[in-house]
């Protein structure tokens, strides 16, 4: 029992690079063979750094580590926010926290996320693990690995990074522990308050123990945003008087100003249960339970925009990209004149519950082996199905667009100031119900390993163990739409649903500032009073993919003496097999009918049809490690391993979704089950040189050589449709080419190049081309960079930690493939601590294929300051401060061109104050 308290110790550390060494379930017994170590109790930042340096000395593997500086001390809001400062980790964002992580270039995907050694579920889409799930009050530390060797879990070949909680037996006696802060946000200008604690107590002589830790969060945000859904290449630009401006020109698909109002609501509970019947056993039963609710309310103004009704534009003639155009009413060439869009909708909502459960025992079985089995099950699910709702009204208007500065405006006529159109002009359009899928997670672990310590000067251990998953994914969409008013022929009842204006704080500026909304669920009230409710239904493109795995792993660790300089080996493999069975429920689209509007349609769908699908394989993992020691300060390594990375589970569903057609844009989407797994062979060269007593300086090289790369592109693919019920007499366009050619259209239709269509049977059999993006394998890339790393502590208390990533591919697709850069100065002096922190990712592709027309989607470079600091009262109490992306910096997106901008986001910045106590 004893054994874990020097690791637990360095656990407790601050935010520094730390090496965890080997494998989660392994490393505690590693960390020590010697049962009588005194416990050494480290805090503060500098015996952080002192600890941290001696673990990455011992190390046999590349990795690094954040810890929390004491119990309840994590340094930010959540796990991710804080693994960013560590060499070659950037992350992703979501309403300004850290939501995923990418490890050298590759994004969450390719990343195995651990909590305790477990692979826990998640409620995203795919294997990415969300963060903010997890409050960083319950969390002790997480360690990165970077390169592997056979004990460790497969399925990152960017990185596994384990998360560790408090356990009982890791502090002596009682331990209450808890702490209370507010959150000020500056954009929605709202303070929202926080509070953890944990209580842990051992008993019967260090030989029984009991922690229990629960924290809650509580956020009101605002995000404010504008952007569009894609910039629409290949386009004629022209209006029906002026006729053609513009050819094979790029327009924006729409431009939105969005005000995102959020009330965030984290709330985790643990509660661990330890028991060491003897010296050679140790037992650990555990739960946890965490809720992540976000209650969205969108406000949005919105401008949609046609090539057909193009006025007055300007053009970038080396990117084709208009950069100023008009949209006016009564020029357009068959599209329908321009609105002023009112949106309101609730799609950015989660409704997340994870949960999970384990047995742990480590048993001792001779003085020379060793064995741990662990026994877990978790689940996961973001139950949104049915629940999302998307409304429109609407004001016939012009509107322009100019792009000529850093941030795109859209001027609407008649809003500028306190001024706003005659709200009798707004009128009804479209409406939807349910558009977002609950997703369903549920893991179950099995894993045994084993540790044999030679009695020999060369061989020093034998490590060996099996490994077991049986993990089900499944996804399902309850969904309604509603077109009856679209087109905006019907006079909103503006009193019934609350029309009214509406004031966004602090937006970007050029925009108007106040524009009208409206409730969106008295909209739907409306609707169902009207006769024309909004009905979601069950979609038949759900699926269900069950995935198991099976693992052996065997390595062997060697110690060998070169002159004077000691060389350890670490030489293993590990073999696993991957079984996955697929099955899906599948409507093909049937067909497109046109609204009042006929710039919207709405799907027709075929019966339902199952589809099941199976695949498997297999991959012998192999890996060598090698530890000279140079000098007693310097140290040189390397390693050569094989890697893989699954495919994500929604990416291996047969099913496909159908979006709602509107005019030239019949899009869908799908995965594909015949996906094989990525396989990467990697390399990597580190130099490290401790040169001071908490000081070092670090420099690694890195190869990634990646086979079978996914990546989700967009396509043609062609649907027939048939059993068409239409009356005689339709009309059909056949030669335009607007995508309309297979659409029934009425006779009064005075739109030329339409032809009468005779009878149904001339309906039926007719083809139509859709946009979809799917999943596939491409050919091989390769990945190389390097990594330097410096700590340096002052003796007046001050100290730097900086580092730097340099990452290169040789094809153009990695999508989350950039440089980045970290740079921390510290203070610790008596009872003062403070840290200022910039952490900068430079610009990298976000996505190949925007989904929508095949246009891929970049991220600029974003750098962001946080600051902390706090003062320790006396031994039980500390007061602390902390400010996150204090300089406001915003998160900007362009398409294939700079000038193209897709969106920026705005989150603000976010300063909390609180006191922490500890008894």
């Amino acid at each position: 029992m004893k054994k874990s308290y020097l690791w637990s110790a360095v656990k407790t550390a601050l935010l520094v690079p730390t090496v965890a060494g080997l494998s989660m379930q392994a490393t505690a017994q590693e960390a020590s063979d010697d049962s009588n170590l005194e416990v050494i109790q480290v805090r503060g930042i500098v015996s952080s750094l002192k600890r941290a340096m001696s673990d990455k000395k011992e190390a046999l593997i590349v990795s690094d580590g954040i810890a929390a500086e004491d119990l309840g001390k994590f340094p930010d809001l959540n796990v991710a926010e804080s693994l960013q400062r560590i060499t070659g980790v950037s992350i992703d964002r979501s309403g300004g926290e850290g939501q995923a992580v990418t490890v050298r270039g590759f994004g969450p995907q390719f990343n195995t996320v651990l909590v305790n050694g477990r692979q826990l579920a998640t409620d995203s889409g795919g294997r990415e693990f969300n963060f903010d799930v997890l409050a960083a009050d319950q969390i002790t530390g997480a360690d990165v690995y970077k390169s592997t060797r056979a004990n460790l879990q497969e399925g990152g070949i960017g990185a596994t990074i384990n998360v560790s909680t408090a356990r009982p037996f890791d502090y002596e006696g009682f331990q209450l522990i808890g702490s209370v802060k507010g959150m000020y946000e500056t954009l929605s200008e709202e303070t929202s308050p926080s509070a953890s604690f944990l209580v842990s107590n051992t008993f019967n002589d260090d030989k029984m123990g009991v922690l229990l830790a629960v924290s809650r969060q509580e956020r009101d945000i605002q995000i404010n945003q504008v952007g569009t859904a894609g910039w629409r290449p290949g386009q004629t630009i022209s209006n029906r008087d002026d006729g053609v401006l513009f050819t094979n020109a790029y327009i924006p698909r729409n431009w939105d100003q969005v005000i995102d109002q959020q009330e965030r609501t984290r709330t985790n509970a643990s509660l661990v249960f330890q028991f060491a019947p003897s010296d050679e056993v140790n037992i650990t039963l555990d739960g946890f339970v965490s809720k992540f609710e976000v209650d969205s309310q969108v406000t949005d103004l919105a401008a949609w925009f046609e090539p057909d009704r193009v006025a007055n534009a300007t053009i970038d003639d080396a990117t084709g990209t208009l950069l100023t155009f008009d949209q006016q009413i009564g020029i357009h060439g068959g599209s329908g004149d321009p609105a002023s869009d009112f949106v309101s909708h609730t799609r950015n909502s989660r409704d997340s519950q994870s949960d999970g459960f384990g047995l742990n025992v480590e048993w001792d079985i001779t003085p020379q082996l060793k064995g741990t089995f662990d026994l877990s099950t978790s689940s996961a699910e973001n139950d949104r199905a049915g629940k999302d709702r998307f409304n429109v009204v609407g004001i016939i208007n012009n509107y322009a667009f100019d792009g000529t500065s850093g941030v795109p405006v859209v001027s609407h006529e008649g809003f500028g100031g306190d001024t706003l159109p005659d709200a009798n002009r707004a009128r009804l359009h479209y409406n939807e119900k349910g558009l977002t899928f609950t997703d369903e997670d549920e893991i179950n672990e099995f894993k045994a390993d084993f540790v044999y310590l030679a009695d020999s000067d060369v061989f020093q251990k034998a490590q060996f163990g099996v490994y077991r998953q049986e993990r089900e994914k499944s996804a399902f969409q309850i969904y309604g739409s509603q077109c009856a008013f679209c087109g905006y022929g019907t006079e909103a009842p503006i009193d019934t649903i609350g029309f009214e204006p509406f004031t966004a704080k602090n937006f970007f500026s050029g925009y108007p500032e106040t524009f009208y909304s409206y409730d969106g669920d008295a909209y739907v009230d409306f609707l169902a009073a009207s006769g024309n409710p909004i009905v979601p239904t069950l979609q038949n493109n759900r699926y269900t993919i069950n995935e198991d795995i099976t693992s052996l792993y065997l390595d062997f660790t060697f110690l060998y003496d070169i002159g004077d300089m000691p060389l350890a080996v670490n030489v293993g493999a590990r073999y696993a097999e991957t079984d996955i069975s697929v099955a899906a429920v599948q409507s093909f689209i049937k067909d497109v009918v046109p609204t009042t509007d006929l710039t919207l349609f709405s799907n027709e769908f075929g019966p339902a049809t199952d589809i099941e699908q199976g695949d498997s394989y297999a991959n012998l993992l192999p890996s060598v490690n090698v530890k000279l020691d140079l000098t007693d300060e310097m140290v040189l390594r390397f390693s050569v391993y094989d890697s893989m990375t699954r495919p994500t589970m929604s990416q291996l569903s047969p099913a496909t979704t159908f979006n709602e057609p509107r005019r030239q844009n019949l899009t869908a989407s799908g995965g594909n089950p015949s996906l094989k797994p990525f396989t990467s062979e990697n390399w990597d060269l580190s130099f490290e040189w401790y040169y001071a007593d908490a000081s070092y300086f670090t420099f690694a090289v890195f190869s990634k050589e990646v086979e079978d790369f996914i990546v989700t592109l967009t396509g043609e693919e062609t649907f027939t449709f048939s059993d068409r019920t239409a009356a005689d007499g339709f009309r059909c366009n056949n030669d335009t080419g607007d995508n309309l050619c297979a659409v029934g259209l009425s006779l009064d239709d005075t739109r030329p190049d339409f032809d009468v269509v005779a009878n149904t049977e001339e309906l039926n059999g007719a083809s139509e081309v859709y946009t979809v993006s799917r999943p596939q394998n491409t050919e091989t890339t390769k990945v190389t960079g390097y990594e330097v790393a410096l700590t340096h502590v002052f003796e007046n208390g001050f100290g730097v930690m900086a580092n730097a990533t340099v990452v290169n591919a040789d094809t153009d697709f990695l999508e989350g493939l950039g440089d980045s850069q970290n740079l921390v100065v510290f203070y610790e002096q008596d009872n003062w601590q403070a840290r200022i922190a910039f952490n900068n990712r430079e610009a990298f592709l976000r996505n190949v294929d925007n989904g929508f027309n095949g246009e891929p989607i970049n991220t600029q470079t974003f750098g962001q300051w946080d600051v902390s600091a706090s003062y320790d009262i006396n031994e039980n109490f500390t007061v602390f401060v902390e400010g996150i992306n204090v300089t406001e910096e915003e998160l900007v997106q362009t398409g294939r061109f700079d000038n193209q901008v897709y969106s920026i986001e705005d989150n603000g910045a976010r300063y909390a104050v609180g006191v922490r106590a500890k008894f």
